[in-house]
């Protein structure tokens, strides 16, 4: 009030008064930011080049234990073969030392193998966080959104009220409106630019390194170790 007394002494309009008392510190509303959330997890289930690139690295791992298996009999025969020969013989020598090197050869490779999967399937994983990175963000600046959040479904098959209050305590967004919900446009937008881009037959290939725009495809490289 003294502020608006010393104002009305200078001559001050009554409604030049008005403004002033409105630009009072403390008085200024906050400027508003455009906010619009997504279903992270929802997007990845139903993003088509998920489920195809998910469908490869199954029918891939059920090759590698067809091959596992071939190679694992192939090794008991050898096994079975050494048990005929004099242990004191130098056709028991020469045999028990190609089943070793079998042996260390199968190991050799189904360690190799399953590193190679995982690393293939680590990279592809990212591939597909930044194809959903470079759409949202393509989506923002088009409708100006200043700050996009992800949102958890909370579902009610927890086993326990451990796990539910673990769950609750892990919710990013307690509540938004549908209008503000992209998920919907950004998963129909994902999956017309993978099917734009060939679908499942530009997954002939893995990622040759991980250090790409958001957005892109992963460059051509042998899918299988």
């Amino acid at each position: 009030m003294q502020n608006v007394r010393t104002y009305r002494r200078s001559g001050l309009s009554a409604f030049a008064l008005v403004i002033l008392v409105v630009a009072l510190p403390g008085q200024t509303a906050n400027a508003q930011s455009n906010i619009a959330v997504i279903d992270v997890a929802s997007v990845f289930e139903s993003y088509e080049m998920t489920r195809d690139l998910e469908a490869m690295f199954n029918a891939r791992r059920q090759e590698l234990a067809t091959e596992a298996d071939q190679r694992r009999t192939s090794i008991e025969q050898m096994r079975r073969g050494l048990a005929a020969f004099d242990p004191a013989s130098s056709d028991y020598v020469s045999r028990e030392q190609e089943l070793i090197r079998a042996e260390v050869d199968f190991q050799v490779w189904s360690t190799h193998s399953e590193q190679r999967l995982k690393t293939n399937h680590k990279l592809w994983l990212l591939a597909i966080y930044r194809n959903t990175q470079g759409v949202i963000e393509k989506l923002a600046n088009e409708r100006n959104y200043d700050l996009v959040l992800t949102y958890d479904r909370l579902t009610d098959d927890a086993p326990d009220s451990v796990t539910l209050r673990q769950q609750i305590l892990l919710q990013k967004v307690i509540y938004h409106h549908s209008r503000i919900d992209i998920t919907t446009e950004v998963l129909n937008r994902l999956n017309n630019e993978y099917k734009s881009s060939g679908g499942i037959r530009s997954l002939d290939a893995l990622p040759a390194d991980s250090k790409r725009t958001p957005g892109s495809q992963p460059q051509r490289m042998s899918p299988t170790p």
